[in-house]
């Protein structure tokens, strides 16, 4: 093998598909020139890697020419709660958002931050004094 690195400028993605095994995942894309490709991104890769291209699409200005480094946002198609299994002490709460592009994303949610989140819902985010348990809440 050799030790350079071959760059792909990929056009436009094609497809998704999981290996029957389900440890890897094949894209599908079209190259710059037209021709197809596939790039094989193992499990534990491809669970790194989404959140880095989260952070590269804000920093690129994705969203539009003006909004550089605005979010990307999407709207929403469901939402779950589960207790956190990981968790020994059963403090957090993993909140799971499903958006209308089948992008699913979970993060833990420690209980002062879980009760600031279910404040700030009920509240309708109207703005308020800052308490101990509101200096915790984050906006993301």
């Amino acid at each position: 093998m050799s030790d350079r690195v071959r760059a792909i400028a990929i056009e436009a993605l094609t497809h998704f598909d999981v290996c029957p095994s389900g440890r890897h995942v094949e894209i599908g894309f079209m190259d710059h020139g037209g021709k197809p490709g596939r790039l094989y991104v193992s499990h534990d890769s491809l669970g790194s890697l989404l959140p880095s291209l989260s952070a590269a699409l804000q920093g690129s200005g994705g969203a539009s020419a003006g909004d550089a480094g605005a979010p990307c946002v999407h709207a929403l198609l469901d939402w779950r709660l589960a207790r956190d299994e990981d968790d020994q002490e059963r403090q957090a709460i993993v909140l799971r958002l499903t958006a209308s592009n089948a992008v699913e994303v979970a993060v833990r949610l420690p209980a002062l931050v879980a009760w600031a989140l279910g404040q700030a819902l009920l509240d309708g985010c109207a703005p308020q004094p800052a308490t101990p348990a509101r200096l915790l809440c984050l906006n993301h």
